[in-house]
């Protein structure tokens, strides 16, 4: 019976070690992760507009609360001409969460959208990313022409809902600039 005892009080200790570790490593490492997630998403802004990753560019963010689209960014290049608007919406679904940066020039035409982070099944977001979203390029805001029969419709339904919200906001917001 002590010897029982001695192994458990042995594995809690270790269990209890070990859990402070991973505790002290994540705060310590908390501020390094996150600004490497706003750098990440930063990065797809030039990738929204097919930018060269050394392109210099300047963006202001526009925050928003209660609507379908979380945030718009407006892109500057370097002397000071509007690149584009990118617009990020987020959806959850029945497999998770799925955050989409759309990018949309400012003559109405969408860019390019990428799926920025998502907890969908990754062989699905795949198929999506490689496949079905490049349709979206060159087309019109105010005339999407989508595609339903993808096979991975909670994924791509988000994104179809993303992608015509953000353009709906464009239209009403930005809508001037594409008359």
């Amino acid at each position: 019976m002590l010897d029982k005892m001695k192994i458990a009080i042995v594995l809690v200790v270790i269990g209890a070690i070990s859990g402070l570790t991973i505790y002290s490593v994540n705060l310590l490492t908390e501020d390094t992760i996150a600004q490497n997630m706003i750098e990440k998403e930063q990065g797809y802004y030039k990738e929204l507009f097919f930018l060269d990753e050394d392109a210099e560019v300047r963006f202001e963010t526009n925050d928003f609360e209660d609507q379908e689209i979380s945030q718009e960014i407006v892109l500057y290049d370097a002397d000071d001409q509007i690149i584009g608007y990118i617009y990020k919406g987020s959806d959850k679904n029945n497999y998770g969460d799925v955050i989409v940066l759309l990018g949309i020039t400012s003559d109405g035409k969408i860019s390019n959208v990428v799926i920025s982070s998502t907890t969908n099944t990754p062989t699905f977001v795949k198929v999506i990313k490689n496949v079905y979203l490049s349709p979206f390029r060159t087309q019109d805001v105010d005339d999407l022409s989508i595609d339903g029969s993808t096979g991975a419709t909670y994924t791509y339904t988000s994104v179809v809902e993303i992608v015509e919200n953000a353009s709906k906001y464009f239209l009403e917001n930005r809508g001037e600039l594409h008359d």
